[in-house]
């Protein structure tokens, strides 16, 4: 089974980069692609940002198509009774 997220692509960018404590190495940040979703409830509207990481390979791809629909194929992870989802090439 495949899973794709489709939705309004917000922004496009690329975390900080972060020092393992294990072995002290540097690792570049990921890419996240930043959608918004729009809920409504009894209070009105909230608008809730949902950023999904995505592989280095697939970034030039995306950076040309912000403010655009988009389909993203994914896996999810599930950490703490909460699921979210990774981007895959």
């Amino acid at each position: 089974m495949e899973l794709y997220l489709r939705g309004k692509l917000q922004n496009v960018f690329r975390t900080k980069d972060f020092t393992s404590k294990e072995d002290g190495r540097v690792t570049k940040g990921k890419y996240q692609l930043q959608f918004m979703e729009e809920l409504e409830g009894a209070e009105g509207v909230q608008l809730v940002i949902h950023k999904v990481s995505i592989p280095d390979i697939l970034a030039t791809q995306y950076l040309k198509q912000r403010g655009e629909d988009v389909e993203l194929k994914v896996k999810p992870i599930v950490n703490g009774g909460k699921i979210s989802f990774y981007g895959v090439a």
